[in-house]
């Protein structure tokens, strides 16, 4: 989404909203829809491309299709959205993450790139290792640092377990994501301690909770039509009730991903007889068995007070899911209760803890479910479009590009294939490899 935001008056910001994203990640209904545009992709399954759907579709067929075109319908917005600048870049150290606040007041506080970004996220990751990971980049040494692992590529791990955790439809619309990513300056990477990231923190979720509680914005939709789902309403309010607010469990728990976030002994090693360019073209496969193996720091701040209980990492320690600390981190384990666990641990974590409040906390659980319901009704709203437009004698399911896909699909997965290879395969997301369009 690309957005312009100014002072109107001492009290009243106001917000140009001339795109989609990630505010509204999702797609509004049309009156007609344009057909396939390339049948002959490499990415499409030929056999079933090349098939031609002659005959109508038997009840049966009909709610297949609408559940592919269900499908559908998320894949766009989670495409969308991954290659939003949020995404793409604010993932990289050398690009576009934001800084962590180490030395600012509440006063002084600044949001990268806006306040939006902060809101509705479920924790933070900080990165805080010495070194950025693109930094005096050498096609020479790509894979020997580290064994190949980015910073971006952990990101791009995230977004695509995030997915698999919400069975591929998490609720995206309005920012909402796993976590928002800061960087430590490497200025001060040799000098930072948890106590210090942690009251740098919360300093930063006391600035964000207020500014998205106090400050009054009016939306504006610079270039309408709206193309895309939620339409944001155009009326003057607080962030909050646009919807923005600081996540309840972003203020309990943050992620630390430091110079040990892999192993010193990595079970995953490159090919020591891949050289070169070879490396590029075959690094895919073990970067699938490298990012498992990341680990973070999962640190409970103190902050929660708010939440049903407090929280604890004593499951995680009675069933063995936690990496023996270093000597300095074990010095704090007591008093921040820090334990060092693979990523898919920590993911699972939040999510479960996520799911404890909301069945704590009816208020929490309702606004879960409105989220959802407005997402699902969304969804149902352009599905009917897409078939009210394909049931129309002039256009036919292979007139229209979603249904030629949708029937596709669904002759595919009757042989036991697959159609779209892009979409449909790794949790309907690109591969780690392939995160930037690079490499």
């Amino acid at each position: 989404m690309d957005s312009h935001e100014h002072q109107t008056t001492s009290e009243t910001k106001e917000k140009g909203m001339s795109g989609e994203f990630p505010f509204a990640p999702y797609m509004l209904p049309e009156d007609s829809y344009t057909g396939p545009e390339d049948k002959g992709l490499t990415l499409f399954n030929q056999k079933y491309a090349v098939r031609v759907a002659s005959t109508p579709l038997t009840p049966e067929e009909l709610e297949l299709v609408r559940g592919h075109l269900e499908d559908i319908f998320h894949e766009e917005a989670s495409l969308a959205m991954r290659l939003h600048d949020t995404f793409l870049e604010g993932w990289a150290r050398n690009l576009g993450m934001a800084p962590a606040p180490q030395h600012q007041d509440i006063d002084s506080m600044k949001w990268f790139p806006d306040i939006c970004d902060y809101a509705n996220k479920h924790t933070a990751v900080y990165f805080v290792s010495g070194r950025s990971t693109h930094e005096n980049f050498d096609l020479r040494d790509w894979l020997d640092h580290r064994h190949g692992y980015l910073d971006h590529r952990l990101g791009c791990y995230i977004y695509r377990k995030w997915h698999e955790l919400h069975g591929g439809r998490p609720n995206l619309q309005r920012w909402h994501f796993f976590a928002k990513s800061l960087r430590l300056p490497e200025s001060e990477a040799a000098s930072w301690t948890i106590p210090s990231l942690v009251a740098a923190h919360r300093r930063l979720c006391d600035a964000t909770a207020a500014r998205l509680e106090s400050e009054v914005v009016h939306l504006r939709i610079n270039y309408p039509p709206y193309s895309s789902f939620p339409v944001p309403t155009e009326t003057t309010r607080t962030w909050r009730e646009h919807g923005l607010s600081l996540h309840y469990l972003f203020r309990a728990v943050i992620l630390l991903a430091d110079e040990n976030v892999l192993p010193v002994e990595c079970p995953v090693q490159p090919n020591p007889n891949i050289s070169g360019l070879q490396q590029l073209q075959t690094v895919g496969p073990w970067l699938e068995q490298l990012m498992p193996e990341c680990s973070v720091l999962l640190v409970r701040t103190g902050d929660d007070e708010h939440l049903s209980q407090p929280v604890s990492f004593e499951g995680l320690i009675k069933e063995g899911k936690t990496i023996p600390l270093g000597l300095e981190e074990s010095k704090l384990a007591n008093e921040f209760s820090v334990v060092r666990v693979k990523i898919d641990v920590a993911m699972r974590f939040l999510f479960d803890l996520q799911a404890q409040e909301e069945a704590a906390t009816p208020r929490l659980r309702e606004a879960s479910a409105m989220l959802t319901k407005e997402r699902e009704a969304g969804c149902h709203a352009w599905v009917e479009s897409v078939l009210k437009h394909a049931s129309i004698k002039e256009v036919g399911l292979d007139g229209n590009q979603f249904t030629w896909e949708a029937v596709r699909r669904m002759w595919a997965k009757r042989d036991g294939e697959m159609f779209d290879y892009f979409k449909q395969n790794e949790t309907r997301l690109r591969s780690i490899k392939l995160w930037l369009g690079q490499f």
